[in-house]
């Protein structure tokens, strides 16, 4: 039984409350998954029983047949419509095209992000954002996020590794720098005036959390930002004894290059965490590698924290 065809069917009826009723659920698509039909009916403004009524004018045996198939409907629509955002990758422009490859790759993030947020880790405007909705038939960003909660969630970026890679990665993140390198590194952190800490968002943001707490346990002075209007403030006044540490587990935003860019105009020094692969690993003043292998970064940063602390 097709229930959405039955049901855009229904909605051009003449009968008022029939139509009404046919657009409530069409709008509802994947939305009934939890309610009861109690809720339902105060929701569309009706009575159970001229729900139950509507239910099998819809061809359904009852109502709640009639909420399996509508339910089902509302799982099939959400699946293709991740299908849609792939197979419109190859013609939308490079901004969008940066947006569909941010949602893809973590829909869990892109789906309970703000616009802001989003527009960050895509490293586009809140705009392109907006358009980037609409062009896929969303009203906003807040339908934007409606659909992608209810689609299949992704994280291809944070899959388990094997506990061979997770070796493996460690034992060259180990040989990429000498301890000499992590012992100036702790010099310098002890030294400084104060740290400022940058960090990933989304899925990441704990390990940041991990990483500022740890080393505030262990006596430095270090100050984690997340509003991007107070970072932009603090790092204008950064100066030459002050830190900048920046952890960058995935790609690096235009936030962190222009946070980079403001420590070397001060003369602050910069200790990045990140994978060899990063320019970014280039431009800071002592580079503490993380694991070339993606999936095993996470243990990367928990390996290098401990051998800071081991070292301050």
């Amino acid at each position: 039984m097709d229930i959405v065809w039955q049901l855009r069917q229904q909605s051009e009826r003449a009968d008022a409350q029939e139509s009404r009723l046919a657009r409530f659920f069409l709008a509802k698509l994947g939305a009934t998954e939890q309610a009861t039909m109690e809720s339902l009916a105060t929701q569309a403004g009706v009575s159970p029983d001229v729900l139950r009524r509507f239910a099998t004018s819809a061809g359904c045996q009852d109502l709640d047949d009639f909420l399996h198939q509508v339910r089902k409907a509302g799982q099939q629509r959400d699946v293709e419509f991740i299908d849609v955002i792939r197979q419109r990758q190859s013609s939308l422009s490079q901004q969008e095209k940066r947006v569909a490859e941010a949602i893809l790759s973590d829909t869990a993030f892109a789906a309970s992000a703000t616009i802001e947020q989003l527009a960050g880790r895509a490293e586009v405007s809140a705009a392109t954002i907006t358009r980037f909705a609409r062009s896929l038939g969303c009203e906003d960003i807040r339908d934007l996020r409606m659909r992608l909660a209810r689609a299949p969630q992704q994280r291809t970026s944070n899959a388990i590794a094997p506990i061979e890679t997770i070796t493996q990665a460690l034992t060259q993140q180990y040989a990429q720098a000498e301890t000499a390198t992590w012992q100036r590194a702790a010099e310098m952190l002890r030294k400084a005036r104060s740290v400022l800490l940058i960090g990933a968002s989304g899925l990441q943001t704990a390990l940041v959390a991990e990483v500022h707490q740890r080393l505030q346990s262990a006596g430095l002075p270090i100050a984690w930002i997340q509003d991007d209007n107070l970072l932009s403030m603090t790092l204008s006044r950064l100066q030459p004894d002050d830190l900048l540490l920046i952890l960058a587990p995935d790609k690096v935003n235009s936030h962190v290059l222009s946070a980079v860019h403001h420590a070397h105009i001060q003369k602050t020094p910069v200790i990045a965490l990140c994978a060899q692969t990063l320019d970014l690993a280039n431009q800071a003043d002592i580079w503490l590698p993380l694991p070339d292998a993606i999936n095993a970064r996470r243990y990367g940063i928990l390996f290098a924290l401990d051998r800071l602390e081991a070292a301050l």
